[in-house]
């Protein structure tokens, strides 16, 4: 699964970006003179991106399922991996903490970037010799971080494939939420949490896959919602704040699920029957005009325009398994998953990947 030989690929670049009680495994001087850049468009990884950033310095970072992480500056791509000193080639998702570090969710842990070299910081060890852990494995994996946000305090928050969530200051990790959801068939918890997304107001949301719900920590409790209090689906695979503080939940796709809205007293819920391109949610996006964009697994990007769902079209083609959607300094629209990465202008969509 990992790059073993990287590639320099010389092409006329014809498109320029204008947008977690640890211990330290290794330190690893990363950056430098690299000679391995590839120039305008990178090969699509063997199973695809997984999650993506803009960094303050305008560049982008994409986490990938297998190959490490890829660094875009605007005019070239450079690819990090475990030789590098990444704790893991499985890259789950990426955050940038108020000093500009860069934190990576992996399957190993967590690993941090400081401008200069990679830290990898061990998570409190949990076991994972159960039956049913060594079944479930690696889908479930208490010791993997697939979420990461910071909140306003500046402590990073991780959320594990397993383990319930974490709260890191730096020196110790706080875990919470590792009681909630459904035992499983070792008669234990194992809370998934796939997703952590701050609000408008401070207040941190975090998403179950383990029939948890989602929670939502105001810096003195949590409160816990569940399919009784309105979700469509207690399964809940992303979450998004809107410019108007609502929050919009995506689940797993079971049920009558499909995508649901908060407005901090009731939940509304639209399903296919509303026109909703796919009930199985991974990306929520919000664009400059108020439009949300979808991302699904299963089915095709789609816009919601705050009457009626469309699938979002660029010369008759139609773009899944979309994991992902962010914007750059300069309001294009990047999106991408198992099949590429893309970027849309407002007027052409570009496809910034390429096939091996």
């Amino acid at each position: 699964m990992m790059i073993k030989n990287k590639t320099v690929i010389l092409l006329i670049l014809w498109l320029i970006f204008t947008a977690c009680n640890g211990q330290n495994l290794n330190k690893s001087n990363a950056f430098g003179d690299r000679k391995d850049a590839i120039l305008n468009k990178i090969p699509i990884p063997e199973n695809g991106f997984s999650n993506a950033v803009l960094s303050r310095d305008g560049s982008l970072w994409f986490s990938s399922n297998g190959n490490g992480v890829f660094h875009f500056d605007g005019i070239k791509y450079i690819n990090y991996t475990e030789k590098d000193g990444l704790g893991s080639n499985q890259v789950f998702c990426i955050v940038e903490d108020s000093k500009n570090n860069l934190w990576f969710g992996t399957q190993n842990g967590l690993t941090k970037y400081d401008g200069n070299q990679f830290e990898n910081i061990s998570l409190p060890f949990q076991d994972t010799s159960s039956i049913w852990l060594d079944k479930m494995y690696p889908v479930i994996n208490p010791n993997a971080v697939h979420a990461l946000a910071v909140d306003d305090g500046g402590y990073l928050w991780l959320g594990t494939a397993g383990g319930g969530a974490y709260q890191y200051d730096g020196n110790s990790f706080q875990p919470y939420l590792r009681k909630i959801g459904k035992k499983q068939e070792d008669s234990l918890f194992h809370n998934w949490i796939p997703f952590i997304r701050k609000d408008n107001k401070g207040d941190m949301w975090f998403a179950s896959m383990t029939h948890g719900g989602v929670s939502r920590f105001d810096g003195s409790e949590f409160t816990q919602f569940l399919i009784k209090d309105g979700l469509s689906e207690d399964q809940v695979r992303t979450i998004f704040c809107d410019k108007d503080g609502n929050i919009w939940m995506g689940f797993n796709g079971n049920r009558n699920s499909g995508l649901t809205v908060f407005d901090g007293k009731s939940f509304v819920t639209y399903s296919q029957k509303d026109g909703l391109c796919n009930k199985r949610i991974r990306a929520i996006f919000e664009d400059s005009s108020g439009n949300i964009w979808l991302g699904t697994d299963l089915g095709e990007l789609c816009i919601f325009d705050g009457q009626k769902f469309s699938k979002f079209e660029y010369k008759g083609q139609t773009y899944t398994d979309i994991l992902f959607i962010l914007s750059d300094s300069t309001k294009n629209i990047w999106f991408g998953g198992s099949k590429g990465v893309w970027k849309y202008t407002g007027e052409e969509v570009v496809e910034m990947t390429i096939n091996k």
